[in-house]
């Protein structure tokens, strides 16, 4: 076993504008190279070869019936191989297979050693002596010979060498474990094949041979060979095999070092990568798996990776200026997996991440020797995380707008999940009950049964499949496994019922084992006292907390109907099986997990990307759609939120919502809790209630016909031709209805217009009214004027994209000094505030005083 992601140091990654560097979730192992493996012949001669073959256990005994002995003629082909080869250079039989090509399949085998004579008798004689030299171990095939070859009784020759009743043993064990006979045979082929390349006997298997075969077709074909995983768990439950792991546990990478992981970034500076590893390996102990590796991921590659990428050649912490403002610039954008670059919405936290690692060396300085050289100034400064607040609420107003668009749709997609649900099992039932290669009619549709190919084996009954496979007549689609359709909206509808019920999170959902369902009863004090109520445990995941969810009715159905269809399927037991935490990168106990499916042999505990796909599954036969008409999407988190929305306007207390949820803080559930409208109409409604059932009934008493028509009639009285008047209702106008002079008016911007005429026209009033010395008039008119001027001085001054005016309060000036102590002028109080004046308006040139401007 071997890791393929080791350090390069010559190789740059521009990791702020890059994907973060594939970690494959399984290990891949390296192809070795087995140019010297050769078998425990190699080095005999033609004759000694052809003295040895009579001697196994396989070789053919001569028949009284056959007028040619079988044994002459597989020794005569034999020969002929052998003579073939030896024209071939090679200090072995095996350096000579390898030169003639003869791995590349059986046709240059063929080819080389009868020429032009391709007869059937001629070829069936050619391969029984090749099989001869394989089963002998004179030459080790190669695999992709083995996979092309597809002599079936080859590997059945090689199963009857196996030790006594071992054969029988992985049969028998293989039944066991819920294998149908097709996947034993895949399995025994393999391990057949396997024996055939590596010329070692059954018990000298290892798992290494399992990761290499399954490394090559990888890499051949992009997928492993048919009978992987049989294979492995056919020679694990044999002990052959010394590990309990599933071929797919033993793969895993599991929790890697910290070196690996910030190696996997190919930091440049020596210096700094070891810097950054014990700072890590400082950290590590106090943060969960998955953290971690995403501080790893912000400081090797999202800060330190792109620093170098962009500026390499440094060798310190301490970073210059226009460097860090480069890299600022960059993080605020990133590269995702389909090329495409969208906005980096967490570029705040990845800044403050950054500054604790510049802080922490700063303290830790003072007490290990080992940081002071490393113990710069932050270049990430406390101002960089002035947004933070900002952010938060964005994100908050989006969480709060897809519960506004979904929960709405919740019923449509709860209905769908049942409609298919029942769909697929009655289509299920109806399939089953058919005979093969028969048509039957199901909501108005035909359906062909059909039977795969591959399991059609009439010398083996044992080879038909538990699935059921049906294809609509008169259709160009592929066919159906309707079992695993059935299984798929079984799943779909169980998940969205207990998210929905229970608010969990998806890793929690995939927890929940039968373990988890606990009874409680209520104390004597209470009530119902003597009440035994059932409880869901949810075990600690994100917040390391346990806590307990009160089952309800319709909860306790979905729990009952799960637990029936996994005993019914295994039994009448639950099984017990280990689940993997993508996160944590461990396998944990054997547990009777309650979402766990078992599509083959192997029982399997859901993922959370399962826990996706069906979700999308389901959500495609709705329908439904967002405003911009796209397909909507729910994710597992989205029935969390929905489910504390509709807890707390249901009445719950938000404090009592936060203990259900497993938040710490109530600040958590909040942001959670999105507000509709019509809740916040219908609450308002109910404090008004609620208030007036407080005071005397006289108070709120219900207004007459008439009261209301003054009451609306009011309202349209107040608008006037400028604007709207402000006053309050039931009272009268106190201005005599000169509305230009009036405080109250909210001038309409529209009728800004129409004031400037009217300033026009008071202008010329007054011009008049001075030529003919109407003085009373024109002091009249002045103070109208010069209301219409401070009324479309507002509107100038009135923004028109919606911000808040700003008011402008002038410069004080302060006033002269206070003259000295006993010049005569009264001393002001200690508490006396000092007086200012405002400075007086400018004046224009050729100013004289007006009786009018008062």
């Amino acid at each position: 076993m071997s890791y393929m992601g080791g350090r390069r140091a010559n190789r740059t990654r521009q990791a702020g504008t890059g994907t973060t560097p594939a970690r494959p979730l399984f290990v891949e192992h390296d192809l070795k190279a087995d140019e010297n493996r050769v078998g425990p012949h190699d080095k005999c001669t033609r004759d000694e070869v052809l003295a040895l073959l009579p001697a196994s256990p396989l070789w053919p005994r001569k028949s009284d019936r056959l007028s040619v002995d079988p044994a002459v003629r597989f020794l005569a082909f034999s020969g002929r191989i052998l003579e073939w080869l030896e024209s071939h250079p090679g200090d072995g039989w095996q350096a000579r297979w390898r030169a003639a090509g003869a791995d590349q399949g059986k046709e240059i085998v063929l080819a080389g050693v009868l020429g032009d004579d391709q007869r059937d008798s001629m070829r069936n004689g050619v391969i029984s002596g090749m099989n001869q030299l394989m089963i002998n171990r004179i030459v080790l095939p190669g695999y992709g010979f083995l996979r092309g070859y597809k002599a079936m009784r080859l590997f059945k020759n090689v199963q009857l060498l196996f030790p006594d009743g071992k054969l029988e043993e992985t049969r028998r064990y293989g039944a066991d474990v819920g294998m149908t006979g097709r996947h034993i045979d895949e399995g025994l082929r393999l391990i057949s094949s396997i024996i055939l390349h590596t010329g070692r006997d059954l018990d000298q298997l290892t798992m290494e041979d399992i990761f290499y075969l399954r490394a090559r077709d990888r890499r051949a074909s992009g997928e492993a060979y048919v009978g992987t995983h049989s294979a492995w768990d056919l020679l694990r439950g044999v002990g052959i095999l010394q590990t309990k792991d599933t071929l797919k546990d033993a793969l895993r990478h599991g929790q890697r070092p910290t070196a690996e992981l910030v190696d996997s970034y190919n930091i440049q500076s020596t210096q700094i990568r070891n810097v950054l590893v014990r700072y890590l390996d400082e950290r590590r102990p106090a943060v969960d798996y998955g953290t971690f590796r995403g501080l790893v991921r912000e400081l090797a590659g999202v800060f330190w990776a792109d620093i170098e990428a962009h500026h390499p050649g440094i060798e310190t912490l301490r970073i210059p200026e226009d460097v860090i403002d480069a890299w600022k610039q960059r993080i605020l954008t990133y590269t995702d997996k389909s090329g495409q670059v969208r906005e980096r919405r967490s570029r705040i936290d990845v800044m403050m991440r950054i500054r604790g690692f510049y802080l922490d060396i700063q303290e830790w300085a003072h007490e290990d020797p080992y940081w002071a050289q490393w113990a710069v100034p932050s270049p990430i400064t406390r101002g960089d995380g002035a947004g933070n607040h900002k952010m938060i609420k964005q994100t908050t107003a989006r969480m709060h707008q897809r519960v506004r668009e979904r929960l709405p749709h919740l019923p449509v997609l709860v209905e769908t999940a049942e409609r298919v649900r029942r769909e697929a099992a009655e289509l299920l039932e109806a399939a089953r009950s058919t005979p093969f290669n028969d048509v039957f009619e199901h909501a108005g549709k035909r359906y062909l049964r059909v039977l795969p190919a591959v399991n059609q084996v009439p010398s083996r009954p044992d080879h038909g499949s538990p699935h059921v496979f049906i294809k609509e007549v008169g259709s160009t689609a592929r066919r159906i496994n309707q079992t695993l359709v059935e299984d798929d909206a079984f799943w779909a509808w169980a998940v969205i019922e207990t998210l929905r019920h229970t608010g969990v999170r998806a890793e929690e959902l995939t927890e929940l084992t039968h373990l988890a369902l606990v009874s409680y009863k209520l104390p004597d004090q209470l009530p119902d006292k003597g009440e035994v109520v059932p409880l869901l445990q949810i075990v600690p995941s994100k917040s390391n907390e346990e806590r307990l969810l009160l089952v309800s009715p319709e909860l306790a159905s979905v729990l009952a109907t799960i637990i029936k269809r996994l005993r019914d399927a295994n039994g009448g037991k639950i099984p017990l099986v280990s689940r993997y935490d993508s996160h944590e990168r461990v396998t944990g106990p054997q547990l009777p997990h309650l979402f766990q499916r078992r599509p083959y042999w192997q029982s399997a505990v859901l993922s959370e990307a399962a826990v996706k796909r069906l979700l999308d599954r389901t959500l495609e036969c709705t329908g439904l759609r967002d405003a911009a008409g796209e397909p909507l999407r729910y994710t597992p988190h989205d029935f969390r939120r929905m489910f504390a929305t509709e807890a707390v306007t249901g009445g719950l207390p938000v404090h009592i919502a936060a203990r259900i949820l497993g938040h710490k803080t109530l600040t958590t559930t909040q942001a959670y809790l999105a507000v509709f409208q019509d809740d916040l109409i219908r609450t308002y409604r109910g404090f008004l209630d609620r208030r007036r059932a407080a005071r005397p009934p006289e108070e709120y008493r219900e207004p007459t016909a008439q009261e209301w028509r003054d009451f609306q009639q009011h309202f349209e009285l107040r608008k006037v031709s400028l604007g709207t008047c402000g006053r309050p209702y039931g009272t009268p106008c106190k201005h005599e209805h000169a509305c230009i002079r009036c405080p109250v008016l909210q001038m309409d911007p529209r009728q800004k217009a129409r004031l400037i005429e009217i300033i026009q026209n008071l202008r010329e009033r007054i011009r008049e009214a001075r030529a003919n010395g109407w003085l009373g008039e024109v002091e009249g008119l002045q103070v109208s004027f010069d209301a219409a001027m401070a009324k479309l001085n507002s509107l100038k001054n009135t923004p028109t994209d919606g911000r808040p005016q700003l008011v402008d309060l002038g410069m004080p000036v302060i006033t002269d000094p206070a003259p000295p102590p006993g010049t005569g002028e009264p001393d002001l109080a200690p508490d006396t505030p000092d007086l200012v004046r405002l400075p007086p308006p400018p004046r224009q040139p050729g100013w004289h005083p007006d009786p009018a401007d008062r």
